[in-house]
C-alpha cells in the first residue's frame, strides 16, 4: 500500500483535470516532516488553475528515507512507474476527476521515473488497463536517467513530454539528456526540451539559495551536487508548464 496526498481544486463545478506528482530522491517530506515546499508551491498553483494534484509518496510508504547519496531499493524503472500508474488508476476512479485529462510530473529521481513510466517498456502499464486512458501529458524537471544508456536505444513515447533542466546542473547533467532527446525526437517522439543557462538543480524551488550538497556527493564520480533557485528559470518554467498543461488539457 502506497500513501498519496490528494489536493482538490476548490469550488470545482465539473470534473477537473489532475496532475500526479513524483518526488525527488530526497523524498516527499522536509526534515520537519512537512510536505516539501516545491511540491506544495506547484500544487497550490495547479489548484488555483482548476487542477487536482495527487502527490505520491514512494519512499516513506516503504520505510525508505533519502536515496540521494547511494541510491536505494525504490527504483525509478520498476517500483515507481507502478506507483505512477497506480495513482493514475486511482484518480480515474474518482467522479470529480476527468479520467482522460491526467498528467504526470516529476523532479530529478521522479523526473527519471517519468521517463521510465511513459516509455515503451514501462512496468507501470498492465495488460488489463490498456483500454483505460493513459497519461495525456508529462513534465520532467532535471530528470535523472535522461540518456540513451539508461533508457535504451529504442526508447520512445507517444505521450507529450516537456523536459526542463539547467545548464549548470552537475547532478543530472543537461548534455546527455539533450543528445538523447535529439535522437528520439528525430524519430517522432513528441518531446520539448528546454535548457536554462545559469540554472542548477532545483532551479524551480521557491526561495532556495544556491548551495552545495556535500552529503549527497556521488561515491563513484565524487561530484558534489549544487542546488538552488534561479528566478528567471523558475518564472519561465512556471509559464511553460502552465501553457503546456493548458494545451494538453484542452483549456
Amino acid at each position: 500500500m502506497i500513501d498519496a496526498y490528494l489536493f482538490l481544486a476548490a469550488n470545482a463545478s465539473a470534473p477537473t483535470p489532475a496532475v500526479v506528482f513524483m518526488h525527488g530522491c530526497n523524498g516527499m517530506f522536509s526534515r520537519k516532516g512537512t510536505i516539501d515546499r516545491r511540491e506544495l508551491d506547484w500544487a497550490q498553483r495547479f489548484n488555483a488553475q482548476g487542477y487536482a494534484v495527487l502527490m505520491v509518496d514512494s519512499f516513506t510508504s516503504r520505510g525508505q528515507g533519502s536515496e540521494c547519496a547511494r541510491g536505494g531499493p525504490v527504483r525509478p524503472w520498476e517500483e515507481r512507474p507502478r506507483d505512477a500508474y497506480g495513482a493514475l488508476r486511482y484518480l480515474q476512479s474518482i467522479p470529480g476527476i476527468r479520467p482522460d485529462r491526467i498528467a504526470l510530473m516529476g523532479w530529478s529521481h521522479g523526473g527519471g521515473t517519468t521517463l521510465f513510466a511513459i516509455g515503451p517498456k514501462s512496468l507501470g502499464r498492465t495488460q488489463d488497463a490498456t483500454a483505460a486512458p493513459d497519461f495525456v501529458a508529462a513534465v520532467a524537471f532535471y530528470p535523472g536517467w535522461c540518456n540513451a544508456r539508461a533508457q535504451g536505444a529504442n526508447w520512445s513515447t507517444t505521450i507529450r513530454l516537456l523536459i526542463l533542466t539547467g545548464a549548470e546542473d552537475v547532478w543530472t547533467q543537461a548534455a546527455p539528456c539533450d543528445a538523447f532527446v535529439k535522437d528520439v525526437t528525430a524519430q517522432g517522439a513528441p518531446i520539448t526540451l528546454h535548457i536554462y543557462p545559469g540554472a542548477y538543480h532545483d532551479f524551480d524551488y521557491p526561495n532556495l539559495p544556491v548551495h552545495s550538497r556535500p552529503e549527497f556527493t556521488n561515491p563513484k564520480t565524487h561530484v558534489v551536487p549544487i542546488t538552488g533557485t534561479q528566478l528567471e528559470a523558475r518564472d519561465d518554467a512556471i509559464k511553460r508548464v502552465t501553457e503546456f498543461l493548458a494545451m494538453a488539457f484542452g483549456k
